[in-house]
């Protein structure tokens, strides 16, 4: 894969940024969805406070008897079906009990006329009509009706199934006409009757009378459980509902239930302040997926004005309020609800519920995607391109660099100079690093074709000697000059075997420093001692050394380091007169130890500066029988390497002499 590719692919990495802005877009949903739900929490306990003030419209505490509106008109015939017409089963219904369900009550509403299911449990049946005098002594129901003409109370009783048969509790003929049917049943019985239409009934009790030939009648009174008060009836409210559109947001519903859940009034309607269009559909889609796709459908039969009996209102009935998102079936519209309890003297006399349509909320999370999403691939875009840029520009530097090295071989096999690059990062080394490694190459392979004039001229010499004399001693194999040829030809054998023992022990040298063992010593003793006895080497010239006051702990090889002195010694005694001096000296710091050789005498020849430390290389004269190649210092050279450390040499600064120096590194600079 090419730079460019990697780069690309590496460029990946900023997907992360889509992510971050997906978990930024969903801190701010829910952040506005807190938001929504502490605003809609306060117009809501707004509400309820306002309600409080009109204690009348609401229903009194305790239990009461709910009026479920039916869909159509019972024939009080005893079937149930006609009662529970689309109705989730009795739960939805308005049910009421006495006596541990010995006395069922259903009340229900149609065409402005109240319809009235009572069944009761009897396994002892003793039956006998209202109307007879000693009715007291049969099975029979006791009724009280408030209503707005006053309290009417009725004894109903049927010797057999028919016409339900009513009469006033003190005798004589009922005040109501009702229209009723008394149904035998296992075990027990059961009454249905009809109020006349428009009769305002506002609470029902009932006490049911069981009796029994082995012993007293059962009673079970509906007031038993409700402090001896009859039930109140509980009924939508046209005031409550007056009153609360009056009071209700624009584009939110209101909802009162008493605290059992059941329908006192409602306002309002949820989504006038719909704006359809205002947010693409598919980025609606994506916000209802995010925002709220744990939130629950609308609870079955939202839409009517039926029975609460959800969260909501379990905590809305244990006087807490509360908070919950829905999703509209039809419109997936999200839906909040907020639900206070409405108190009086410490009391829940109600639940309110205000609901809306959170429009608004994907209108705001909506123009927090686009500044996210628009920033989000705005950058992308830009570091991609960056990257690219990046990438063709540092491909185009790696290629011209490829190409220069390439280049700076010819065809004859000379190295040609690599400008070296100025750039200051990791490349511009690399190209340095290059350019210094083709100079070195340049230099060596100069080197080499250095050494082999000076081997073909140190060589033809004692190869000439040597056959000449073979020549001279074949021409004349008894004369008297034979042997002078045989010394000359010996002498010439081992002025070659002397060039070749030079050239092994350089291999053995860099192989024996290559295995050198380090240990710890005294640097400066070791100078000390090697001072003192180069004294006699060096009479008459003079010998100064100058050495640190305190010892000088040093970790390297002690012996390599004294055979670098002894080249170094031996070296300034070969250029530096009789009467001269020798200055040895030694500084140590916390990065390197540095050995000095002084010497009075020539200067260091210009041409053979930078080449004094080659192997094979030597500016001394030859002396006659004797071979000098130049390796000692080399070997000097190949010492601090070890160390990693370099060895060099200058002029003095007053022209006397020269210097040379053998800098070696210390084990904390070294690592």
């Amino acid at each position: 894969m090419r730079l460019r590719g990697k780069l690309l692919l590496l460029s990946l990495g900023l997907l992360v940024l889509p992510w971050a802005g997906w978990q930024y877009l969903r801190l701010v949903g829910e952040v506005l969805r807190e938001g929504e739900e502490r605003a809609l929490l306060a117009s809501a306990e707004a509400l309820a406070r306002a309600l409080a003030r009109q204690p009348a419209l609401l229903p009194s505490a305790g239990p009461a008897l709910p009026v479920q509106p039916l869909r159509s008109r019972p024939r009080l015939d005893g079937d149930e079906r006609l009662w529970l017409d689309g109705l989730a089963g009795e739960r939805a219904f308005g049910t009421a009990r006495a006596g541990g369900d010995a006395v069922r009550v259903l009340l229900g509403s149609h065409a402005e006329r109240l319809y009235l299911r009572i069944d009761v449990a009897d396994d002892t049946p003793q039956r006998g009509d209202a109307h007879w005098s000693i009715a007291d002594r049969f099975d029979h129901l006791w009724l009280a009706l408030h209503g707005r003409q006053g309290l009417v109370e009725l004894r109903l009783a049927n010797a057999q199934a028919g016409p339900l048969q009513a009469a006033p509790a003190g005798g004589g003929q009922s005040p109501l006409q009702l229209e009723g049917r008394w149904h035998e049943r296992a075990g027990g019985y059961r009454v249905e009757l009809a109020l006349p239409q428009g009769y305002g009934l506002r609470a029902l009790a009932i006490r049911m009378h069981d009796a029994d030939e082995a012993g007293p009648p059962r009673v079970a009174d509906s007031s038993d459980g409700n402090d001896g008060r009859p039930w109140p009836v509980v009924e939508p409210s046209g005031a409550l509902a007056s009153t609360l559109a009056q009071l209700v947001p624009p584009g939110s519903r209101v909802r009162v239930h008493d605290p059992a859940g059941w329908p006192l009034a409602q306002a309002g309607e949820p989504g006038a302040l719909r704006i359809d269009g205002a947010v693409p559909l598919w980025r609606r889609w994506l916000y209802q997926r995010l925002l709220f796709d744990a939130a629950a459908p609308l609870p079955p039969g939202h839409a009517a004005l039926g029975r609460a009996d959800d969260d909501l209102q379990r905590q809305v009935a244990q006087g807490a309020a509360a908070t919950a998102w829905w999703r509209d079936g039809d419109s997936q519209r999200p839906v909040l609800a907020a639900a206070v309890p409405v108190r009086i003297n410490d009391a829940v006399r109600a639940g309110l519920r205000l609901e809306r349509e959170s429009d608004a909320l994907l209108r705001l999370t909506d123009r927090a995607f686009s500044g996210v999403f628009a920033v989000t691939a705005l950058a992308v875009l830009v570091v991609v391109v960056a990257l690219l840029l990046f990438a063709a520009r540092l491909g185009g530097r790696i290629r011209a660099l490829r190409d220069g090295v390439e280049g700076a071989l010819g065809e004859d096999g000379r190295i040609a100079v690599l400008p070296a690059a100025r750039a200051g990062d990791e490349i511009g080394d690399l190209s340095r690093s290059f350019a210094r490694l083709l100079a070195q190459l340049r230099d060596y392979t100069g080197y080499l074709r250095g050494l082999a004039g000076t081997l073909s001229h140190e060589l033809s010499t004692p190869i000439a000697i040597v056959r000449g004399s073979l020549e001279n001693l074949e021409a004349d194999p008894g004369g008297a000059q034979a042997r002078v040829y045989l010394e000359r030809a010996r002498s010439g054998v081992e002025r070659l075997a002397g060039l070749v023992r030079a050239l092994g022990e350089a291999t053995r040298i860099e192989q024996a420093v290559a295995g050198a063992d380090i240990e710890r010593f005294d640097l400066r003793a070791l100078v000390a001692d090697c001072a003192e006895g180069y004294r006699p080497l060096l009479a008459p010239r003079r010998l100064e050394v100058a050495l640190p006051p305190a010892p000088l702990p040093f970790t390297g090889a002690p012996d390599l380091i004294a055979q670098a002195l002894d080249k170094l010694v031996d070296n300034a005694r070969g250029f530096c007169p009789p009467d001269g001096w020798i200055r040895i000296a030694l500084d140590g710091g916390a990065r390197d130890a540095v050995i000095r050789v002084a010497n009075s005498g020539p200067r260091l020849p210009a041409a053979m500066r930078e080449r004094l430390f080659d192997s094979l290389v030597s500016v001394r004269e030859q002396r006659s029988g004797g071979v000098h190649l130049g390796l000692g210092l080399h070997i000097v050279r190949l010492v601090a390497g070890l160390h990693q450390g370099q060895a060099g040499a200058r002029d003095l600064d007053d022209g006397s002499g020269v210097e040379f120096e053998l800098r070696l590194a210390t084990p904390a600079a070294r690592a």
